[in-house]
């Protein structure tokens, strides 16, 4: 049987491994991954909050992920039959 000790090392560790993971940027989402959004939300031409908005995706529609900006605020993808654009990484996105 293990020791106590060992066992709460492993704990700790794992739990540790789950808060950081949930903590970075897009640590859910991956490309290609469908998901949708919680609230309507504007695809932007550019990842930046100052660039042209190309279309709006209502509450509860599905966003297909293409990629990350390189600091990973923004996320790259499409609304439904629409052009690639950009919407910000801020918690908006579930069931991916």
């Amino acid at each position: 049987m293990p020791k106590l000790k060992t066992l709460r090392r492993l704990t700790a560790g794992s739990l540790g491994a789950v808060a950081i993971a949930a903590a970075l940027p897009g640590g859910v989402a991956h490309a290609d991954d469908l998901c949708n959004v919680n609230q309507n939300t504007w695809v932007r031409n550019a990842p930046t909050w100052g660039a042209g908005v190309l279309y709006t995706i209502p509450a509860g529609g599905g966003f297909r992920i293409v990629g990350f900006s390189v600091d990973g605020q923004w996320i790259a993808g499409h609304g439904n039959s629409q052009g690639d654009g950009w919407i910000p990484n801020d918690g908006r996105l579930y069931n991916c």
